[in-house]
């Protein structure tokens, strides 16, 4: 999730350690299947589709300026076998292609916040699918390596700090293909957030 100008949260470190974090993250186990298929979807989808989707109190008002990011990083397993990818790319407010399949109106008192990828992010999100399929190994090779995802949305959560509403439910959804529409990944709290934002580590600017 995002940070302001120091800490850093990501919902999902990993596929091999989702169902790890679904009973205690936030994460719900309903969602477990569509995190399963998260990276190869990723990797096959229009970025244009790419949408996150938050829902909060009605009193919670962002910023412009504060927005997620989508995080991809791949790491070699052997030093050396093809270039690590550390990538992190902002979203900016507006709904994904194709609407808002999978999202329900928000109840009384909520409020939607829509997220998707500008055109200059979504070339660079081409980019970098293109260098992860490269990375890719074929058989006999000796390579490879592990591909984590993840949200950061601490930007959001530290902009709307209130301390009334710190306590109040906040759900992130995610969308890789219009056809299948939003899924929820993460539920808790903003102060959920910002716990997890001040234990994690810095994030470059």
């Amino acid at each position: 999730m995002p940070t302001t100008s120091s800490a850093r949260r990501t919902l999902l470190l990993g596929l091999s350690s989702a169902a790890l974090m679904a009973g205690c993250s936030g994460i719900p186990l309903r969602s477990l299947p569509r995190l399963a298929r998260l990276s190869k979807q990723l990797l096959d989808a229009d970025p244009a589709e790419f949408g996150i989707a938050v829902q909060l109190d009605v009193r919670m008002a962002p910023p412009p300026q504060a927005h997620p990011w989508l995080l991809l990083k791949l790491t070699p397993r052997k030093a050396g076998s093809f270039d690590p990818v550390d990538a992190r790319l902002p979203l900016r407010a507006g709904p994904p292609t194709g609407g808002l399949q999978g999202l329900d109106p928000a109840p009384r008192g909520r409020r939607w916040l829509i997220y998707s990828l500008p055109p200059e992010t979504q070339a660079e999100l081409r980019r970098v699918q293109a260098q992860i399929r490269q990375a890719r190994p074929s058989p006999g090779e000796d390579r490879g390596g592990s591909l984590s995802i993840g949200i950061e949305q601490n930007d959001l959560a530290t902009a709307m700090a209130d301390p009334a509403l710190v306590n109040t439910p906040w759900q992130t959804w995610v969308q890789t293909h219009r056809s299948e529409g939003f899924f929820m990944l993460w539920e808790g709290t903003p102060a959920q957030l910002l716990a997890q934002a001040r234990t994690a580590p810095p994030t470059p600017r």
